[in-house]
């Protein structure tokens, strides 16, 4: 393949990739936030039966990412290897979270997150998160994921847009005993699942429509799904298993910290009563905060290696988030503390991500992509449990304080992964 040909192959999947992205990170914020402030804005639940749903909903992706992998890297179309799962996740998970806005128990919520939604999604992000490593170069992976991450905050901004919307016309006084915030009715909640599952069902359609994957040879046999997995890991040499096996651990460490403050990061805000303005101030004050991190992080870990900026990186964001207990009630302090907090959910992943798809091994990304998803997995069971501890201990303001310990814990183990991209002194 020239150079032309692959530059425009190259910028084509880039956009349609993010496009892909951008309806995951839609979709996703409203699962992470919509259905947790769901439980506690309509059925009143206490913040344990969100972390009782957040884990419960880890352990299938866990489970289902490694499966769909293994199919996905067996599978021989004419529509490709991942495409398929592109629709057929973005379906019936798109059809399964406007119907979570219907749910009237505990039970029924369960069941269309854990099971429905936990089965669909995760083919559609095993196929989304293989396509990088399958089209994308190693030399341009940080770029390519930092362009992709910016176009996917378009859902994200369409997910706070909405929030705001539905704060302003549904928003009522918290009818409970205790400081008053707002709460969003079940109508508001409804219109907005609508919204995030109409978009992750059309992006769906979409990817599969216009992705291009590159051609692959026929497996060279057939076998049964458990003989897949073990010839797989037999192909891996030891060495790269290993850097594979650092490089999940440290992710894993540092997700947990990311985990500990997303299931409750909204219903942190509402708690706090802050105005519909005072919110998008403090969203247009943290975004081109974001923008920058994103864009540089992705171009350096292309330029001088993908872990010499990840200790400070780290570090500069642990400072933000141990203000943010201090932000309740306190609205400059939130200002000051937000945009740290972004960077830290958001940005850092850029490099990270890159690094780990430089390690997936070639033929069997699918199924090692569908085993790193350990991370985003085991990592919502250990932050999403030890935040509701903490909350219900402590207060919710003081969940902060773990995504630190976290960060600064996977810093060691990061330092001991093997360098991916080969830097010129």
């Amino acid at each position: 393949m020239n150079e032309k040909v692959f530059s425009k192959f190259f910028r084509r999947n880039i956009v349609l990739i993010g496009f892909l992205s951008m309806g995951d990170k839609l979709f996703f914020f409203f699962e992470q936030n919509y259905f947790n402030t769901y439980l506690d804005h309509v059925l009143f639940l206490p913040p344990l039966y969100i972390s009782i749903m957040v884990s419960l909903s880890a352990t299938m992706g866990l489970i289902m990412m490694i499966v769909w992998g293994i199919f996905s890297d067996n599978t021989r179309t004419k529509f490709g290897r991942r495409r398929p799962y592109l629709l057929f996740g973005g379906i019936v998970a798109g059809i399964a979270m406007i119907l979570y806005g219907l749910s009237m128990n505990y039970i029924l919520c369960l069941i269309i997150d854990v099971v429905i939604i936990g089965l669909a999604s995760n083919a559609f992000l095993l196929a989304e998160r293989s396509l990088i490593p399958d089209t994308i170069e190693v030399e341009k992976r940080g770029k390519a994921n930092g362009i992709i991450n910016l176009i996917s905050y378009i859902g994200l901004i369409i997910g706070v847009a909405f929030l705001l919307i539905g704060n302003e016309l549904f928003g009522i006084p918290d009818p409970r005993p205790g400081p008053k915030g707002t709460i969003i009715t079940q109508e508001g909640h409804f219109i907005l699942l609508f919204v995030g599952g109409f978009v992750f069902a059309l992006v769906g359609i979409i990817g599969f429509i216009f992705i291009k994957e590159k051609p692959v040879s026929e497996p060279s046999e057939r076998e049964r799904f458990f003989g897949n997995l073990w010839k797989g890991f037999k192909k891996v040499e030891w060495n790269s298993l290993k850097e594979f096996l650092k490089i999940l651990l440290a992710l894993l460490i540092f997700q947990s910290g990311i985990a500990s403050i997303m299931p409750f990061l909204f219903v942190f805000i509402f708690d706090q009563g802050f105005s519909t303005l005072q919110l998008l101030l403090g969203i247009a004050f943290a975004v081109p905060a974001l923008i920058i991190a994103t864009i540089f992080l992705g171009r350096l870990s292309d330029k001088f290696g993908r872990k010499r900026f990840i200790p400070i990186s780290m570090i500069i964001v642990s400072i933000g988030y141990l203000i943010m207990p201090f932000s309740s009630g306190n609205y400059i302090i939130f200002i000051v503390g937000f945009p740290f907090v972004l960077v830290g959910v958001l940005a850092l992943v850029v490099p990270l991500n890159a690094w780990s798809q430089d390690l997936l091994p070639e033929d069997l990304r699918g199924t090692f992509t569908g085993i790193l998803n350990i991370v985003n997995t085991v990592s919502q069971i250990i932050g999403s449990l030890l935040a509701g501890i903490i909350a219900l201990l402590f207060g919710i303001q003081w969940i902060f304080l773990l995504g630190p310990v976290f960060f600064i814990a996977s810093i060691p183990i990061f330092m001991i992964v093997k360098e991916t991209v080969k830097v010129e002194n």
